[in-house]
């Protein structure tokens, strides 16, 4: 499903608004793929994740509440957070440019704009 009308929610667990390209991650395998102003979308995080959140500007997971790990280091980097997207994996594409709200609990598709000419 492709969000490009929709604005999808889940639970923001830390505040603030990011804009960045959606990288969609799917175990460790692909963390080189992160690149610096990322917005990661996985299914949750551990440890072993925390290296991203120096990288990425903001994180949305299909799982997780207010005291998951991606919430709590999301918090310590200061970066916004929006947790228990459904099917995140599944609606969200690599290369979307999104905006995450982590205060609001929402994630949309930065609608293209066109500058205008003289």
């Amino acid at each position: 499903m492709d969000i490009s009308n929709d604005v999808v929610t889940g639970t923001g667990v830390s505040p603030g608004t990011a804009c960045g390209t959606a990288r969609t991650v799917h175990n460790i395998d692909e963390f080189s793929a992160v690149k610096p102003g990322d917005v990661v979308v996985c299914r949750t995080t551990d440890p072993a994740w925390t290296p991203l959140f120096a990288v990425a500007c903001a994180i949305v997971t299909e799982t997780g509440g207010m005291l998951s790990h991606a919430a709590i280091v999301a918090r310590e980097y200061g970066i916004p957070a929006v947790l228990g997207v459904t099917d995140a994996l599944t609606r969200i594409t690599t290369g979307t440019t999104l905006v995450v709200d982590g205060t609001d609990g929402t994630v949309r598709e930065k609608p293209v704009t066109t500058g205008t000419t003289s």
